[in-house]
């Protein structure tokens, strides 16, 4: 294992922590933190699963982190909404995707460090369940290319050593 796992924080106390960023990093195109050289940030980590596989996007290039990598869906939490809704936006905007915030579960954050990453990340790993057919989707400029896979086919893709963990803590939501 390459990377650190520690404690990651409430989602009640991401309001506190986005302030505090605000204040320390500024604003990222007038209406989000922006954390360029923030040396920790909070994100989503979206497992995204339909007909009994998950979905996995290979990030673009010209990004923060994982350029090239197979991931799942993600995105900083930088604006104060809650982590339901910051799953919304990301889904919408990465992926063409509406989805509702009862198909949605939140885990409980822990903090990554990859040295492979620019920052620490504090997850909040997220499933999202895609109920009928699998969706139609439309990748923006942050992947190119996605893959509905099994979990057992996850080590056939060149993802970051810590995918493993967001995905598997994402699926242990549905026995929840």
């Amino acid at each position: 294992m390459t990377y650190k796992i520690t404690a990651g924080i409430e989602e009640s106390e991401l309001p506190e922590f986005i302030e505090n960023a605000l204040r320390r990093f500024g604003v990222y195109q007038g209406r989000a933190v922006d954390y360029t050289n923030a040396d920790t940030a909070p994100i989503v980590m979206c497992t995204i699963m339909s007909e009994g596989k998950i979905l996995l996007a290979k990030r673009g290039y010209g990004l923060a982190d994982a350029e090239g990598y197979w991931s799942t869906v993600n995105g900083f939490i930088d604006e104060n909404k809650p982590v339901k809704e910051i799953v919304r936006q990301e889904v919408w905007e990465e992926l063409g995707l509406k989805v509702s915030a009862d198909q949605i579960l939140v885990g409980q954050s822990y903090t990554v460090r990859n040295p492979m990453e620019k920052r620490a990340y504090i997850v909040f790993p997220c499933l999202v369940s895609i109920k009928g057919d699998r969706p139609e989707l439309k990748l923006d400029r942050e992947h190119t290319d996605f893959a509905w896979i099994k979990r057992s086919q996850l080590d056939q893709y060149d993802t970051l050593d810590d995918l493993p963990m967001a995905i598997d803590t994402a699926l242990e939501l549905q026995n929840t």
